[in-house]
């Protein structure tokens, strides 16, 4: 059963808390709240009756109550045992100027002890091991155990000896604190995250000359966990991470959904596509987005709804056809039967239809041919999906935004859904803010130089905005998936 870390939005990242028996490494810069994290983590334990340990490699007894004073920490708890390690110059029957012990016991033994033992891992662990055994233990930090090995492998090692004598030895759940410098090559570098269950990574933040703290949950081995960044508070309580949610409460702002037919998208998206409003769908031209557009308008069939569609350059009417092998439906037949309109917008011998409408600068222009569809598609919601790449061919930013707010206001009912896409890299970029403006939700679908191609979710009423996903092809319907 996980433990909690006395911060409720913090144990709802790690997936309900820091795993029992295991080990949480807190890194990041002096400053970030490292000491304070970890000593909400013992107190949540004194809370629950626990027996508790803390370790402090940097600071005396004295030092640390002026450092939890803002706090409602209580060192003095019975069942908290307090004890400094620290490396201090000094004299071994081998050498004068070795490095020797130095602790001191807290409790109710405020006792300075001075130990003529070098300062090695082997006497490190005996003397900790008098300690067990405990419920929690909070080693606060590991940069000041780094004098007890000559290199870093080393150290490494003798961190992991530690790590398995909480854990094995004593039966304890760790968190153990170590600094981090910019370059993440300070003692919680690459090695020392390898050790332990978990990472937590604090950092600084600048914005407006203005420093913030920040928290992001980089590993939890074997368990879901949020790895998004969060703010880091530390108030009068203790520490809280913000925000505890990304989106209005659901109570504010009620919102239907059209499920997209991918099950992860749907996840994504928190229900799917929203109704009664416009989707943007931002594409860098690399991608093979207009499968993810061919699934869309397959769910929204399934539905029984209506489909009105500008199709971008190169896709052909035949194409749809083939990404709809996995229903009962035809081009053809939806043609008939007024389920689909094709709202031409260059010139076109592809189909001789009444629904492939024609768009004509002197007889039929663009919002003609949307309020036909919206008259020919009846009683039915309307799906309309348009590519923006053949609308500019024909008309001025100025004119689209203009029969953008008109088919809002007059035209879009509650049950329908508009998704446009856009190509911010060729396309004027006050259009695609007013579309992002207008929208209810923004999708960005992009490939990175490597080759991978990422769908992130930019905003979004629901679901949880700047979450990204790998986009999965795949040979057979629904042809598309998120991992």
């Amino acid at each position: 059963m996980p433990l909690s870390t006395g911060c409720e939005r913090l144990d709802a990242l790690l997936g309900g808390g820091v795993p029992s028996n295991r080990s949480l490494l807190v890194s990041g810069p002096p400053g970030t709240g490292k000491t304070t994290l970890g000593m909400q983590f013992l107190q949540a334990g004194l809370d629950a009756g626990e027996d508790c340990l803390f370790v402090s490699t940097e600071q005396t007894l004295g030092e640390l109550r002026d450092t939890l004073d803002p706090y409602p920490f209580d060192l003095d708890a019975e069942n908290l045992t307090v004890i400094t390690v620290h490396a201090e110059p000094g004299e071994t029957m081998e050498r004068d100027d070795d490095l020797v012990f130095r602790t001191l016991d807290g409790g109710d033994r405020a006792v300075t002890e001075w130990f003529n033992l070098p300062f090695s891992r082997e006497n490190v662990v005996h003397y900790l091991s008098d300690h067990s055994p405990k419920d929690r233990i909070l080693l606060d930090s590991l940069s000041g155990l780094r004098p007890i090995a000559a290199d870093r492998i080393s150290f490494w090692r003798s961190t992991y000896d530690l790590i398995r004598l909480f854990s094995d030895d004593f039966g304890a759940t760790s968190l153990l604190t170590a600094g981090a410098g910019g370059d993440d090559r300070g003692v919680a570098g690459d090695l020392l995250q390898y050790g332990t269950h978990g990472v937590v990574r604090l950092s600084w933040r600048e914005r407006n000359n203005q420093r913030h703290r920040f928290l992001r949950v980089a590993k939890l081995r074997g368990h879901d966990h949020d790895d998004r960044l969060h703010k880091l508070v530390l108030g009068d309580d203790g520490a809280t991470v913000r925000p505890t949610q990304r989106t209005p409460p659901t109570d504010l702002l009620h919102h239907e959904h059209l499920s997209t037919g991918v099950p992860a998208l749907d996840d994504l998206l928190g229900g799917g596509l929203v109704r009664g409003g416009l989707t943007v769908f931002s594409h860098d031209g690399t991608t093979g987005y207009y499968a993810i557009n061919a699934r869309l308008l397959a769910a929204a069939l399934e539905e029984g709804m209506a489909l009105a569609v500008t199709l971008p350059a190169g896709v052909s009417l035949a194409q749809l056809d083939r990404y709809w092998t996995d229903g009962d439906w035809s081009v053809d037949g939806l043609l008939d039967d007024d389920r689909l309109f094709v709202l031409e917008l260059v010139e076109s011998a592809e189909c001789d239809h009444r629904n492939v409408i024609c768009y004509d600068e002197d007889e039929r222009d663009w919002q003609a041919m949307m309020e036909l569809s919206y008259e020919r598609s009846g009683d039915r919601p309307l799906f309309a999906f348009v590519d923006t790449e053949p609308l500019l061919e024909q008309l001025s930013p100025r004119r689209v935004r203009h029969v953008r707010y008109r088919a809002a206001a007059r035209h879009t009912d509650e049950e329908d859904v508009v998704v446009y896409t856009v190509n911010p890299a060729i396309q004027d970029r006050t259009l695609v803010e007013f579309f992002v403006d207008a929208s209810r939700q923004t999708l960005r679908i992009e490939r990175a130089d490597d080759g991978v191609e990422w769908l992130t979710l930019r905003k979004s009423p629901t679901g949880a905005p700047g979450t990204s996903a790998v986009v999965d092809y795949a040979e057979k319907p629904p042809y598309v998936d998120l991992v």
